[in-house]
C-alpha cells in the first residue's frame, strides 16, 4: 500500500493506495500554512488523480500537477503503463 504526504509551496497531497483507488486529499493553504480549501477525492488510478484533482485546482499549472505525480510515482503509487 502506497502513501504520500507531501507540500509544494501552496499545495498539500495526502493519498493512500487502498486497493484498487486511490484516496485521499488535496489542499491550498496560503502563505502562512492555513489551509484556504480541501478537495477530498477517490480515484482510480494515478493519472486520474493528476488529470482530475491537482490539475484543475492548481488553476492549470503543468510544472505543479507533473511535479506531484513524479512524487507519487516515486512514492509507490504506479502508473497505469
Amino acid at each position: 500500500m502506497s502513501t504520500i504526504n507531501t507540500s509544494m509551496g501552496r499545495y498539500s497531497l495526502k493519498a493512500k493506495n487502498s486497493g484498487n483507488h486511490i484516496k485521499g486529499s488535496f489542499a491550498i493553504n496560503d502563505e502562512g500554512g492555513t489551509q484556504l480549501s480541501m478537495q477530498e477525492f477517490d480515484e482510480h488510478y494515478l493519472d486520474d488523480v493528476v488529470n482530475n484533482v491537482i490539475y484543475p485546482v492548481t488553476g492549470g499549472n503543468r510544472e505543479i500537477a507533473r511535479a506531484l505525480r513524479e512524487q507519487m510515482v516515486k512514492a509507490g503509487f504506479e502508473p497505469p503503463y
